[in-house]
């Protein structure tokens, strides 16, 4: 039997654990609630129509979708990886023959997190946005 002197405490620990327990069943869980919208997904989505990555020049790539989170200069080509709203968007730019501008010659969308790279509509949305390169395109038709 619990003594008179304990029996005060023993109820509010219980009472709290019971609002605790209650406060943690009412949050949403992670798969439920909203994501934030990044900055760059937002300007994608405001664009009309599919956005053609192929064929622009570096400084339109980033003025659309900001500073790179990642670049480095691979023999001819130069590399750029955007991270947007967990999707990574690979960006192989070259030089146009023309006037040497760097222009997307390839592009890909893939999920910046291996984890979900399982689940094939991971970044459907954003793959949507963007016009897909065709097979046949490749760095010596980017022209001027």
């Amino acid at each position: 039997m619990v003594s008179g002197a304990w029996r005060g405490p023993a109820r509010l620990g219980i009472g709290m654990t019971v609002l605790l327990l209650a406060a943690c069943a009412s949050e949403p869980r992670p798969d439920e609630a909203a994501r934030p919208v990044s900055p760059e997904a937002a300007r994608l989505a405001a664009l009309r129509g599919p956005v053609h990555l192929v064929g622009m020049r570096a400084d339109a790539v980033e003025a659309l979708l900001g500073r790179p989170d990642l670049e480095r200069q691979e023999r001819e080509a130069r590399y750029r990886r955007y991270d947007v709203d967990g999707c990574a968007i690979d960006l192989y730019l070259y030089e146009a023959p023309s006037n040497g501008a760097p222009k997307v010659a390839w592009f890909e969308v893939r999920p910046a997190d291996p984890l979900t790279a399982l689940d094939p509509r991971a970044c459907a949305s954003l793959e949507e946005r963007l016009a897909k390169p065709s097979a046949g395109r490749h760095a010596g038709e980017l022209g001027s």
